[in-house]
């Protein structure tokens, strides 16, 4: 069995190009600071909080998505998951239907849903043996604080994430979480015209190593959590 999973693997390679921006950022800060030296610096440092931020999204829906991909190519038994796993896979559909008010457009809604989502929610299937709709499942996942991550975790009935992920970081945990945060702190200021926003070359390099951190252990203890319902992710 691997270490980690594709999703992780995609991840560290995507966070090169950070490391790459970050030794331009360097080798211009030491050339001096000049006005523009120092504009260089900080611009490319801002935008490498953005890729980072970015980079956590990505690799937490890549995660959760070989998650759904397992669980129907394994095919786990749907009882092993909590009912509100389902709700998730077809939220968008139930949730017309519970604010609509008009028995026709509620009917024809009740038909979408088992039309397009049946193999969910029929009874007489006792294992998820169709593609999982990742997009649906995912819906509303954009901001990658360590709060939303456990919650989107919490999805597939994992509860114990965050005192997982706090056992094996240990005395680190509370500085990766808060690093988390604080990259999506920074990124939506920068993102909202924040021209004061910024950092340093050294503040990149521990942000990404923290980041790396938080998101190695990640994969440890969710690939730990899916194996033990018999449906490996790595």
């Amino acid at each position: 069995m691997a270490s980690y999973t594709s999703a992780y693997s995609q991840f560290i390679s995507r966070l090169r190009e950070i490391n790459s921006t970050r030794i331009i950022a360097r080798r211009i800060e030491r050339a001096g600071p000049t006005k523009s030296n120092l504009e260089t610096t900080r611009g490319l440092c801002r935008g490498g909080i953005v890729l980072l931020c970015s980079h956590i999204e990505g690799y937490i829906e890549d995660l959760v998505s070989l998650a759904l991909d397992r669980l129907a190519t394994n095919n786990v038994p749907k009882n092993v998951v909590p009912p509100a796993f389902r709700f998730h896979l077809s939220r968008d559909l139930i949730e017309d239907i519970h604010i609509g008010n008009q028995p026709d457009t509620v009917a024809r809604k009740i038909e979408e849903l088992w039309d397009r989502d049946g193999h969910i929610w029929d009874i007489n299937t006792p294992h998820f043996s169709h593609p999982l709709p990742v997009d649906q499942f995912i819906g509303r996942f954009s901001t990658p604080t360590h709060r939303n991550i456990s919650r989107l975790f919490r999805r597939f009935g994992y509860v114990g994430f965050d005192g997982d992920l706090s056992a094996r970081l240990t005395s680190n945990a509370p500085s990766c979480k808060n690093m988390i945060d604080q990259v999506v702190y920074q990124r939506n200021r920068i993102a909202h015209g924040d021209v004061l926003e910024s950092g340093t070359p050294a503040d990149l390099a521990q942000m990404c190593a923290l980041v790396k951190l938080y998101c190695r252990n990640t994969d440890h203890v969710v690939g730990n959590w899916f194996r033990s319902m018999s449906c490996s992710i790595r």
